[in-house]
């Protein structure tokens, strides 16, 4: 951690990065927060796969978020370090016997499962009152920019047979679900949660707990999604409608949703030519997500001069390289930037609280763990810092 600063123009008076940092901004996690404690009819979880930094941690369980949806050994020991009284879900599908162990000695009870074998993993290494959380294969909500159901979850009469299963071994299941990362579209929620009330309803088998998984969207230049208000209230009717008359809660798993604002990047031009500029950071760093996701995930930016202030001017638009060898390390898309950006200048990318620093590899030793606090908010895309 480098420190905590007032604004971005204060920590570069400060410091001058010259590698790549990954700015938090607690607060806004933290308003993220609240409003998913508030607005959400049941239990938020946090996907810790989309940032595992301890300040994010601890910052949205002071918030009300005791829940976190873990996928590693390392998610896990982080929570249990950051957060002693978090409830962890383990809801990867497919884990090692030493995986589920560990997650046993850590206080993990809830495991997903997509089939029997992993079902009879769990009951084997889970512990006695392990809950299998049986992850129903559903279509890729509207407008989602990942499906997340082509790798993991059953299909109706395989899920239902794992309920049952479930049930012979003397286990009480859960079920869950997920409609895809970035879901612009609420009413994908509700088709989830009907489909898997009807499955639940043809094999026979009652449960306490669905969970409805992540894809609450982030608010990206190009995110044609309604605001999460909206989200929430095509939830709760589903839930009156399909899971309070079984008796059933919901949670939910947010990752981007509630990550997504509370962090930026800062990336420095090492060399700009006449039509390009070549940054620090790139597709194999910070911005890895950007490779894939593409103009649906078109990040807010802005330009600063090496003492801090903005860079003015007419813009024109550059191709944006990033630091490493790699000829395929580039921006998927054109920059609008001051046509006097220079050697040296710093961009600023908003909305990288997920899956910025966490999905960043190691390629040609080009890497950052460098971090601070900022508490100005971002100053929005092409904006002055206030």
């Amino acid at each position: 951690m480098i420190g905590s600063f007032g604004s971005v123009a204060a920590l570069l008076r400060q410091d001058a990065p010259d590698t790549p940092v990954h700015l938090l901004r607690p607060h806004r996690l933290a308003a993220a927060a609240r409003a998913f404690v508030a607005g959400f009819p049941g239990d938020v979880l946090f996907a810790v796969k989309c940032n595992a930094h301890p300040l994010v941690l601890k910052t949205l369980r002071a918030e009300g978020v005791r829940h976190f949806d873990v996928a590693s050994p390392m998610e896990i020991g982080r929570v249990a370090e950051a957060v002693p009284d978090g409830i962890m879900f383990y809801h990867h599908p497919a884990k090692t016997p030493a995986q589920i162990r560990l997650a046993r000695e850590s206080g993990v009870r809830h495991y997903a499962v997509d089939c029997i074998p992993e079902l009879e993993k769990v009951k084997a290494h889970g512990g006695a009152d392990a809950v299998p959380m049986v992850r129903l294969a559903i279509p890729k909500g509207s407008g989602a920019v990942y499906d997340l159901s082509t790798k993991f979850g059953a299909p109706p009469d395989l899920f239902g047979a794992v309920l049952r299963r479930a049930a012979e071994l003397g286990l009480r299941p859960g079920v869950t679900f997920h409609v895809g990362s970035q879901c612009l579209d609420p009413e994908a929620f509700r088709l989830g949660i009907r489909m898997a009330a009807e499955c639940l309803d043809r094999a026979g088998i009652a449960v306490a707990l669905m969970d409805i998984g992540g894809g609450f969207p982030a608010y990206y230049r190009s995110t044609g999604a309604p605001p999460l208000e909206r989200y929430f209230q095509v939830i709760d009717e589903a839930r009156r409608e399909w899971a309070a008359p079984r008796g059933i809660r919901l949670l939910c798993e947010p990752g981007r949703g509630l990550a997504a604002e509370g962090g930026s990047l800062l990336a420095r031009v090492i060399l700009r030519k006449d039509d390009a500029v070549y940054l620090n950071d790139g597709i194999f760093g910070g911005l890895t997500e950007v490779y894939w996701g593409k103009d649906d995930l078109s990040l807010p930016y802005r330009v600063v001069t090496p003492e801090g202030g903005p860079r003015g001017g007419p813009v024109r638009p550059f191709t944006a390289y990033g630091p490493t060898c790699d000829g395929n390390d580039v921006l998927p898309y054109r920059l609008e930037l001051p046509a006097e950006v220079a050697d040296g200048d710093y961009l600023e990318f908003n909305l990288i609280g997920a899956y910025g620093r966490e999905m960043a590899a190691r390629y040609n030793g080009m890497t950052s763990e460098a971090v601070a606090v900022i508490e100005a908010d971002f100053a929005g895309h092409n904006g002055i810092e206030g």
